[in-house]
């Protein structure tokens, strides 16, 4: 289950793609190349902010965007 949402038609055209809202335990560690335990840990350390939605803990995208900033 991916959570997402419509770009806004202020956009340019050629990119359908919808922005993610959030990444699951698993996908986020594959995505930063650290375990799930990993992941787990610094959510419970308050170093990664998560959000439970129907059970699901999800990793909002602002913390990729807080933490890959170019």
């Amino acid at each position: 289950m991916t959570l997402t949402t419509d770009k806004s038609t202020d956009e340019p055209e050629g990119d359908d793609s919808p922005t993610r809202l959030g990444y699951r335990i698993s996908e986020w560690s594959v995505m930063t190349g650290t375990s799930r335990v990993t992941t787990w840990r610094n959510i419970k350390a308050g170093k990664l902010k998560a959000v439970d939605y129907c059970g699901i803990t999800l990793i909002p995208d602002s913390e990729r965007a807080r933490l890959f900033q170019p």
